[in-house]
């Protein structure tokens, strides 16, 4: 089957079944001679669907229990830090070049493949868990019985299993898993149940229409109204209606909207058992095939048409289609389709009707408030749109990452050139003393010992490279990990100051971390750009001014949230507007305003009269233009429902001003005009779009004119009103005056248009479209030029300014943000006055009066502009820097079609973005969506090239090093059209809004408000920051000292690669008795001690050095201090008289290494801040842990039947000798004492802001100590007093 050359690119799904039955005149049930026939054709039309199209079972799972080990490890060893302790590992069971044993590497890399291996094991069963819980949830699924004589055990099955008539007893809904819905079939879904799969709606229980919650999908908790599909009506009766629905009034796109029912009549349905069993029977023989579109992830869009080659429930014209056949309605007892009618049509082309996403169904979504409905599945499992857009988050990696393994690269470097040089004076000191020790046999050649001196050096610096192997720590990667992980769920998901105030209970508002990865950039942003609506603003829309035809009315004090439910339309019309309760009262008294709501035509101004006709008429468009549902109680509006929250605070509105939609029942619009019905009929809904901007319907009155209503932005609706003589708008200019004033006030506008049609001029233009939308290949393109040619010379009707209330503390975030030296762009579609004003409003822009703006059409002009702002801000910034005190903000605005040629042109794109670069903020306008991450790159792009180019030649690449960890840039929004910005940034926040989940779900963090971002940036970043650049700096400054301390054994011991230590031992000390305080640290301390200091002075932010090469490599050079120590004092004091000497190599060798190990320990208290005392007990446990550790290493030894004899003893005689106690104590005072000097003079010579912050935290007691004990100290400072030191500070304070 061909559809205009395009069907081989179409899913075509068939269903119903080939029902062999009797003559009509014996209407008896299936005969048992007939059911191996059919049965045999089921199930070949179940195998060709099933067969063709994946199953329904989904799995989110990344292993099995088969897969796991080999995905697992391939995983870990494709890094470049775990590929390097495997070949450590694997180098290490080389006994000719290893200094060590391999058990040592082998049980620390286990280790930490444990850890991870264990954190994946217990997410992925996680996954598992979710995903059997949704593969075995219930689905009911329609299939037919064979024959009523065959065996009836399938009726005992656990399901729907009905008796009575012939269609009862014939028709079975069964339980069964989620995972064995098929393409195909016929499922039943309840209230209150979610879709197991993607499903074309064939038939609901009341009013061919149902509402569904997409919030699974979207997030959007409005509920969606889905229409069932035409040609599978089951009666006559319903088709005859359908029909003449739609060929004489009805478009083929019309969007179906009904009051939501009551419980009662919800309910009534739902009991109705028999109807529901009489629906299933019926559906499952109407036959047909679904020509669709190949899977796709699209949530709002869908193609396809439905062909009908047989229904017998409805007659069918023979000689037009090649059907014959016969209706009935079968109240009390349903008959089986003819045979004749099942013989007529085969291999025939049955009736097409477009299907679009207004039928579909899909998985994920949950009915409401609807009963029942009946879905014919189309996509199962992993081809369905819930499962295509579970795309994961694009991997962002954080700028300590990126750090950690440029360092890890240098540290490889240096390494290899130790390994190198240590491998070199090993062959100078064979060949100068080695082979005067006749004792050593160095002129015996053997392994290791090698004549040539290249073979010699390379064996030994493989050697060399193993026993340096620590200096890169291999606990640092799992702990970085778990704190990364500790501090999202710990800290940032359980925060209680991100929750919100009026409903804090509500974890769906909770700050989410959703990627740890990058936790550390929360501290280093130099740009937030940021949406408007929804983001900054509340998106609680309220209706504040209108202007009906050139009419103002309204009070900018009034607010309609104010007033009373029970308040009449006359006393909200008086206190919105004096001269409305006047045309009320006119209104009111028109006996038959049919005759008077003639909304396309225009109205004559200057009589009072008029003017109510123009109320009326504007008012009843308004309430007639939208696509709300209403919500009923006690049979009674109590409130509407919609996808635009301008649409329901219009509707609302109205409803208080009396012009109330009640409900559309078959298309049907019922509108109570101050006490006085009205209906509509609604033939078609051109629906809103991003790109259209705009929505209308077209609706026939009650004396049958057909009008179509438009409203939508100005940018729009202007070029398609008309304007002067015999029209309701004097002039353009004067209706973009209005809009204009109204913008200025920071209300969003829109304007509202109509015009009649002829029936002839509706009835071609409806052909067309109904074309159109039959036209699988170019629908679109189609139905969007059709809706465009009849959306023109429309009659101007009138304005609503919308107010969208700024969030709260918004201003004061804005203000912290700009303070912390945060560049902040706000990028919106709204209006340019509009956007100015908000922006004004949330101290976006200080100073409207001296903004840049720019508004050109030509790019030339333009860049003369940009040109000319950017000399004048590059001379004034440069002033600035002369005159800190007469530093000025430096703001601009762009308006979308100007960004668009910014954004087309290369060189005018990167003057631009150095302008935005020099600003403190940037206001976008009529900005699209697609612009949003353009810009984000752009300003990437820029940033990375500066530093690039301010670097000298040759080092270029150091400008890109530092891009990586420099400059990181924040997106945040609201909206599904925000994901493309919060996925481009380098850290993306979605904000948990009324536009739905889509923002938040594919973002980095998410939080409830736009004044949360301040305390996730100066508090949750800048403490993330200080604990996670401590982390690494420590790790590697541990492992370094006990790495170098072996370097410094190789100039004692002819660098003969020998190692003073076991290899055991070394790994205990990497991965178990110096990771525990470090880890402890990470999770507990703080820059200071009450985090809201750090947001009470945000110029503090982005300002820390705490992570940098400089301070990187000073915590190195500090390990190679401390281990000189640690090795040297041993060393010189070893003694080879009496009993207890200690001369030996693991002698001195042990007491290096606990004293090496006592220093590192203390270390994490001398860079903590806060030391607390479960910080100390820690502390103190890790370094004493060690003592029995020894004892059991040594019994293990012996147990295992492998005893050291070196080692054998040395725990009792190291630890019983006085003088391995005095030289452990000596090497710790003097390296810790060097330490505390160090801090004590950079606390008062050279304090950092951190620092001042946390004195001024100090209670006033011991504050007045501190200062007494300092007053000698001062005098020796090179600065006069202790204020001076504060100057920094106290200017940030300013």
């Amino acid at each position: 089957m061909r559809r205009k050359g395009g069907d081989e690119k179409l899913r075509v799904v068939s269903f119903g079944r080939e029902v062999v039955r009797p003559s009509p005149r014996s209407p008896l049930p299936l005969r048992k001679a007939h059911a191996h026939d059919e049965g045999e054709q089921e199930a070949a039309g179940e195998r060709h669907n099933h067969e063709r199209f994946c199953t329904n079972r989904i799995s989110t799972a990344k292993y099995n229990v088969f897969t796991f080990l080999p995905k697992f490890l391939f995983v870990m060893f494709s890094r470049a830090a775990y590929f390097y302790f495997l070949v450590q590992m694997c180098l290490s069971w080389w006994e000719i070049i290893s200094p060590f044993g391999g058990i040592g590497f082998t049980m620390a890399l286990l280790f930490v493949l444990f850890v991870s291996g264990a954190k994946e094991a217990v997410e992925d069963l996680k996954r598992h868990q979710f995903d059997r819980i949704t593969n075995q949830s219930v689905a009911h699924i329609v299939h037919l019985k064979e024959d009523d004589g065959d065996d009836h055990n399938d009726s005992a099955r656990e399901g729907y299993a009905f008796g009575g008539s012939h269609g009862a007893s014939s028709v079975e809904i069964r339980d069964e898993k989620w995972e064995d819905v098929k393409v195909g079939q016929i499922i039943l879904v309840m209230d209150d149940e979610e879709v197991p799969a993607d499903c074309i709606c064939i038939h609901t229980a009341l009013d061919d229409a149902c509402y569904v919650k997409t919030a699974n999908l979207d997030g959007e908790t409005n509920l969606k109204i889905k229409r069932t599909m035409r040609g599978v009506e089951l009666s006559q009766e319903e088709a005859d209606e359908h029909e003449q629905r739609h060929h004489e009034e009805l478009g083929d796109d019309q969007q179906m909207v009904h009051a939501m029912k009551s419980s009662t009549e919800r309910a009534k349905t739902m009991r109705d058992i028999d109807q529901m069993k009489e629906h299933a029977y019926k559906l499952a023989h109407i036959r047909g095939k679904i020509c669709c579109e190949q899977p796709s992830a699209n949530l709002h869009n869908f193609k396809g048409y439905v062909s009908i080659t047989h229904n017998p429930w409805v007659e069918e014209d023979g000689d037009e289609d090649g059907h014959g056949g016969h209706g009935h309605d079968g109240a009390a007892e349903t008959p089986p389709p003819s045979a004749a009618s099942a013989r007529s049509g085969s291999g025939k082309r049955g009736k097409e009707y477009p299907l679009d996403m207004g039928e579909m169904l899909l998985r994920g979504t949950r009915l409401m408030n609807s009963g029942y409905t009946f879905g014919l599945v189309v996509y199962t499992g992993k081809e369905t749109r819930i499962f295509m857009n579970n795309s994961e988050t694009p991997m962002k990696s954080g700028s300590m990452e990126y750090f950690l393994n440029i360092q890890i690269v240098v540290l490889a470097i240096v390494q290899m050139l130790l390994c190198i040089l240590c491998a070199v004076g090993s062959y100078v000191w064979r060949e100068k003393r080695g082979f005067n020790m006749y004792y050593l046999m160095m002129d015996a050649f053997v392994q290791t010992n090698y004549s040539n001196p290249v073979a010699y050096i390379v064996v030994y610096t493989l050697t060399f490279w193993i026993l340096f192997s620590a200096m890169v720590p291999i606990s640092l990667f799992v702990t970085l990990e778990l704190v990364r992980f500790w501090q999202c769920i710990a800290f940032i998901d359980f925060d209680p100051e991100m929750r919100v105030k009026e409903d804090p209970e509500d974890k769906s508002l909770w700050p989410k971390a959703r990627n740890s990865n990058v936790n550390d950039d929360l501290a280093r942003i130099s740009y937030v750009f940021s949406d408007k609506t929804g983001t900054l603003t509340s998106n609680e829309m309220q209706l504040r001014l209108i202007s009906v035809g050139m009419h103002r009315f309204g009070r900018e004090s009034h607010r309609f949230e104010d007033m009373q439910p029970d308040d009449s339309p006359i006393h909200v019309a008086s206190e919105f507007d004096t001269k409305l309760p006047d045309c009320f009262s006119r209104i009111e008294c028109i006996e038959r305003l049919v005759d008077h709501l003639q909304l396309g035509v225009p109205t004559t101004d200057g009589a009072k009269e008029a003017l109510s006709t123009q109320v009326l008429k504007f008012f009843t468009c308004m309430a007639l233009c939208h696509s709300v549902l209403p919500e009923m109680e006690s049979n009674r509006v109590v409130g509407y429902q919609g996808p635009s929250p301008d649409e329901v605070c219009i509707a609302n509105t109205m409803k208080q001003l009396g012009f109330v939609f009640k409900e559309n029942k078959s298309n049907i619009m019922y509108i109570n005009i101050l006490g006085k019905k009205c209906k509509f009929r609604v033939l078609n809904v051109l629906e809103f779009s991003s790109d259209r901007k705009r929505m209308s319907v077209i609706v026939q009155d009650q004396r049958k004119n057909i009008y179509l209503i438009s409203k939508g932005a100005d940018t729009v609706m202007l070029p398609r009103t008309l304007y002067g003589k015999d029209t309701t708008a004097s002039s353009r200019e004067a209706v973009d005056e209005m809009i204009h004033d109204y913008s200025c006030k920071g209300l969003r506008c829109l304007m509202f248009g109509a015009k009649q049609l002829s029936f002839e001029e509706w009835k071609e233009w409806n052909m067309a479209f109904r074309l159109a939308a039959n036209d699988i290949q170019n629908r679109d393109k189609r139905m969007a030029s059709c809706m465009d040619d009849i959306e023109g010379g429309l009659h101007f009707l009138g304005i609503t300014a919308v107010e969208d209330k700024l969030q709260e503390e918004v201003p004061e975030s804005i203000q912290i943000l700009r303070d912390a030296g945060i560049k902040v762009w706000v990028i919106t579609g709204d209006k340019q006055e509009t956007a100015i004003n908000i922006g004004i409003a949330c101290r976006l822009i200080s100073d409207s009066e001296k903004l840049m703006v720019f508004n050109e059409d030509c790019k030339e002009t333009l860049r003369q502009g940009i040109s000319s702002e950017l000399r004048e801000l590059v001379r004034r910034r440069a002033d600035q820097r002369k005159n800190p005190g007469q530093k000025k903000d430096e703001e601009l605005v762009i308006d979308g079609k100007t960004l668009s040629l910014v954004l087309s042109d290369e060189s005018l794109s990167k003057d631009f973005a150095s302008l935005g670069a020099l600003c403190d903020c940037v206001l976008v306008c009529r900005a699209s969506p697609s612009q949003k991450a353009e810009i984000v790159t752009m300003m990437k792009e820029y940033e990375k090239s500066k530093l690039v180019q301010s670097k000298p030649w040759g080092l270029k690449w150091t400008g890109w090093l530092q891009h990586l960890t420099d400059n990181k840039v924040l997106s945040i929004g609201d909206g599904a059209n925000d994901v493309p910005m919060i996925q481009r940034a380098d850290v993306g926040v979605g904000i948990a809004g009324k536009e739905g989940r889509q923002a938040s779900n594919n973002s980095d963090f998410s939080i409830a408000r736009f004044k949360f971002l301040v305390r996730l940036l100066l508090v949750h970043g800048q403490t993330t920051q200080y604990r996670n650049a401590n982390l690494i700096k420590y790790s590697f400054y541990k492992n370094i000292a006990i790495s170098v301390m072996f370097l410094y054994f190789q100039f004692d011991s002819g660098f003969s690669g020998q190692a003073s230590i076991d290899s055991l031992t070394l790994n205990f000390y990497n991965t178990v008795f110096t990771a525990i305080p470090i880890l402890i640290f990470a999770l507990m301390d703080s820059p200071t001690e009450n985090l809201e200091t750090l947001r009470k002075y945000p110029k503090i932010y982005n300002t820390s050095n705490s992570l940098t090469v400089i301070t990187f490599w000073k915590a190195q050079i500090k390990a190679f201090v401390d281990a000189a120590i640690c090795y040297y004092i041993p060393y010189y004091a070893a003694f080879t008289s009496g009993g207890n000497n200690l001369d030996g190599l693991f002698a001195v060798g042990r007491i290096s290494y606990i004293a090496l190990q006592g220093v590192v320990t203390l270390e994490v208290l001398t860079i903590s801040r806060h030391v607390t005392t479960l910080f100390v007990a820690f502390v103190l446990y890790s370094w004493l842990i060690m003592f029995p550790f020894f004892y059991l290493f040594e019994y293990s030894m012996q147990g295992f039947g492998v005893p050291d004899p070196q080692q054998a003893g040395m725990s009792t005689q190291t630890f019983s000798s006085a003088a391995a106690w005095l030289q452990i104590v000596a090497a710790i005072a003097l390296s810790i004492g060097i330490r505390f000097t160090e801090k004590g003079l950079k606390a008062i010579f050279y304090p950092d802001d951190v620092m001042i912050l946390s004195e001024k935290e100090v209670s006033k007691p011991k504050a007045a100590r501190i200062k007494k004990s300092q007053e000698n100290v001062l005098r020796m400072s090179p600065v006069n007093s202790r204020e001076d030191l504060a100057i920094k500070i106290s200017d940030k304070e300013e």
